[in-house]
Parts: structure tokens; sequence; C-alpha cells
């Protein structure tokens, strides 16, 4: 059964949806992700060009500023040729966390100050990791939670969407991998990120029961970003092509 707590804001007109892929992930898995929001949307929708290079560079040297400088570059591109003033993003696994990052707060991070909370109105995370211990190699994870602490901008929707396809017991690599993430072993999540971990507090939460974190994760399961049937389930009603929100936006009301 799928769970959901819902809330909203207000949206500008037309805004253009940024995805900000996984760690260690290629672009080209979210091009389905990216087709369904499109077409439930009709909204512009970009990927930012993050390689698996990017994250093994935030892993060495500690420092996330090359990874929120691909992401500020890509919502930047995406709003030149957008009516709007901010963007939707939409960040899977690590790249919901960097997201975070990229929104800032009055703390720098990595000795740099971002702000990118002004150019963003929405941010829906997939299995992404907000609540870790603070050991290696969780810690920049950590850290972010600890100087960006949970929806903090009160101008952004938060959404975080859970899968929790996979319980820990009775699975060796899900309960490693909670156990590491979370200390325990013994929880649902969607393979890789616990659902506890998962939800960010003071979001709109979605727990999917049925999905896991990658598409290669488990044959015969679906992943976030599967297919239209899949990102259906959890892209917000009000973002929809048809919503009364939607309407309004076009209209100059709202």
């Amino acid at each position: 059964m799928d769970r959901e707590e819902t809330g909203g804001g207000a949206l500008e007109k037309n805004p253009p949806v940024v995805i900000v892929g996984g760690f260690l992930s290629w672009p080209k898995r979210y091009r389905p992700m990216a087709e369904a929001i499109r077409e439930l949307s009709g909204l512009e929708v970009h990927i930012t060009p993050l390689t698996p290079a990017d994250w093994l560079g935030v892993l060495a040297f500690g420092k996330p500023g090359q990874l929120v400088f691909e992401i500020a570059t890509a919502v930047d591109k995406a709003l030149l040729g957008s009516e709007s003033k901010t963007a939707i993003l939409v960040g899977h696994s690590a790249g919901g966390v960097a997201s975070r990052v990229y929104l800032g707060g009055d703390p720098p991070f990595g000795g740099r100050r971002y702000s990118g909370h002004r150019r963003v109105s929405d941010l829906i995370t997939l299995g992404s990791p907000h609540l870790t211990r603070d050991r290696w190699p969780l810690s920049l994870l950590h850290r972010a939670q600890k100087l960006f602490p949970d929806a903090l901008h009160e101008t952004i929707a938060y959404r975080s969407v859970a899968g929790a396809a996979l319980p820990g017991e009775g699975n060796r690599r899900a309960s490693l991998a909670y156990r590491t993430i979370a200390g325990r072993k013994d929880l649902a999540g969607d393979g890789v990120v616990p659902v506890e971990s998962a939800l960010l507090p003071g979001s709109e939460s979605v727990v999917l029961d049925d999905l896991v974190h990658d598409p290669h994760q488990k044959r015969g399961l679906k992943w976030y970003g599967s297919d239209l049937e899949t990102v259906a389930r959890w892209w917000p009603e009000r973002l929809r092509r048809r919503s009364p929100e939607r309407a309004a936006s076009r209209t100059g009301g709202v």
C-alpha cells in the first residue's frame, strides 16, 4: 500500500524541472524518468550532466564544490529558456542530498556559501539518504543534514519519496546497506536506503511499498524512474498539466 502526506505551495508559470542523478550514475539512466515527468507535467525537463568522476572527486577530497557547481549550472541554463524565476529539482539518492547543499543557507559548506534556494520552488527527493550516521563514507551526508537541517526553506515545497520493497531481514545486501546508513538492519527500505533515512523531517512524505532503489537492484521490481505509471505515483498532483494550480499559474493567478 502506498502512503502519502500531502501539501504544497504557490507555483510560477511553467517552471523547468532539473533532475540530479545519484551516486556514480550516468545521465542516461534518467531519460525515461525525464520523459515521464514531461508527459505528466507538460514542463521542460533537464538532466544535470553528472558523471561517476564527479562523485568520486567528492569522495576522494571531501568537498562537494564541483558537484554543486554542476547543479547550479544546470538550473541556470534551464531558467534561461524559461518564463519562470524558479525551477523544480528532482534528486535521486545522494543527488537529493547534493540538491539540499545547493539550496544552502547561512552556514558555509566546504568553505563556500550556497544560496540556490532563491532559484528553486520545489525539491523532490527519491530514495535519498537524508538521515545517516556520522561515519565514512557518510560523513558529508551527515554534515549536510547538520548544517541545512530538515525542510529548511519555507519558500520551497519539499517532498521525500521512499521505496520499501526490500526488508533488511533475510536480504544480505539490503541489511548491510541499512546498517551502514542507519545503524540497524531490521528496517524496510528500497534495498539501499531505509525508509526512515529517506523521509526528510518537515517534508511531504510518500512511501511506495513495491519500489527499489535503482534499475539494477532486483529483477522484476520497479525503481523510482521505471516508467510513466511509476513516476505518476510520486509526482505531485499540483505539478500536473491539468491541475488547478497549473491552470492558475498560466492565467496569472495563485
